[in-house]
């Protein structure tokens, strides 16, 4: 069996790096097993990252964004891109297809409805942006498999696919992997504040700068890169480095993107999510407590479900009816601001919660439990 793993890759972004740390896992017999090719993977960085023992097949998969005619002629070139990719399929001999983002789904599921491409197919979702019903249900009608890499992840695939099809789907969670993390200590006091992840305006950045003017004794890290290839994003850095600017912010420190997260993690004392909207999943919240940093974030979905659980679990640690929350309302910067200087001034709130975030994260997002519901939906 030979599994295509279908990803652009224009930038390493969570997706990508589920998969990055998958087949980084993969054992000799596992590799056998799965006998990977990635598909796309523009990124040279991507590139770089991934496994020496894994295959790379150069492939276009072209881009539904833009304006109503922009979307007209991407009809065309999916079509294309079909053609190509099941031609490529029986080129290289695939068997199995593991698709990791909405243009790899439609790709597919051109490829399979017109140009009767065969093999077993895993869709994985990742976001909320596949849309819209038709498209899903239409995915869910011809994949073997539905991934969702969480409940709201579930939740937003069955509120849209056919009830027949709810049965394909499986949640595969993101996962820590304790073997590749260093075991930190909990910093003595909260000075250094970081917000990881893409510059997007999706991510929020915009909120911790707004929150570093109201916190001139705490030092912010924007640690991410925007993509070249998407203009929103350029604009959005922009702006982010203008308004530091105009306001004269000497707290404000901007960082490129990194291939460990956890050395930027675990170099801070504090890790912010101040997303503008919904995700599915809180990777970075996850990896955090993981090394014993204290997360913060709006209470939008992704990180709201994992700070939420980790709140009871510490409640129930401790024997309490309640705790001081992680979360504050979403958009709310003020809110942010005196959430981070109430841990700040309260270290012993703070050590609560940090002696016990680690074990929270071995018991509830193992990445070997991952790694084996990965492995058992490739292998049907």
């Amino acid at each position: 069996m030979k599994t295509f793993f279908v990803d652009q890759g224009e930038f390493v972004g969570g997706a990508e790096r589920f998969l990055i740390d998958f087949l980084g896992s993969l054992r000799p017999h596992e590799v056998r097993r799965v006998n990977p090719v990635v598909v796309g993977a523009k990124c040279p960085e991507y590139r770089r990252i991934l496994p020496d023992f894994v295959s790379i097949e150069d492939f276009e998969l072209p881009s539904c964004r833009g304006g109503i005619f922009r979307r007209f002629f991407a009809i065309f070139r999916i079509f294309s891109s079909a053609w190509r990719f099941k031609k490529l399929a029986k080129k290289c001999g695939a068997t199995q297809f593991f698709t990791n983002t909405p243009r790899a789904h439609f790709v597919v599921l051109v490829a399979k409805i017109f140009f009767r491409l065969r093999g077993r197919w895993i869709a994985f979702f990742h976001d909320f942006t596949t849309r819209p019903r038709f498209l899903l249900r239409a995915i869910a009608g011809s994949a073997e498999i539905c991934a969702a890499n969480s409940i709201p992840t579930r939740k937003f695939l069955r509120d849209r696919i056919f009830p027949r099809d709810f049965e394909k789907i499986r949640i595969i969670e993101n996962g820590v992997d304790f073997s590749k993390i260093p075991s930190c200590s909990p910093p003595k006091k909260i000075e250094k504040i970081c917000v990881l992840g893409r510059i997007d305006p999706r991510k929020g950045q915009i909120f911790a700068v707004r929150v570093a003017e109201f916190l001139p004794e705490f030092n912010f890290f924007i640690v991410g890169n925007s993509v070249f290839s998407d203009k929103k994003t350029v604009e959005y850095e922009k702006k982010l480095r203008d308004f530091v600017a105009q306001k004269n912010l000497k707290n404000v420190f901007f960082l490129p993107a990194v291939e460990d997260p956890f050395e930027v993690i675990s170099a801070s004392d504090l890790i912010l999510l101040p997303l503008a909207e919904a995700e599915t999943f809180g990777r970075v919240a996850i990896e955090s407590l993981a090394v014993r940093r204290l997360v913060i974030a709006f209470d939008e979905t992704g990180p709201r479900e994992i700070l939420r659980f980790f709140e009871e679990f510490v409640c129930r640690k401790f024997g309490k009816k309640s705790i001081e929350s992680l979360r504050v309302e979403p958009r709310n910067f003020r809110a942010l601001a005196e959430k981070i200087r109430f841990f700040a001034e309260n270290p012993k709130k703070t050590a609560e919660f940090l002696s016990c975030s680690r074990e929270f994260v071995e018991k509830n997002f193992d990445f070997r439990e991952t790694k084996k519901a990965m492995l058992g939906a490739l292998d049907g």
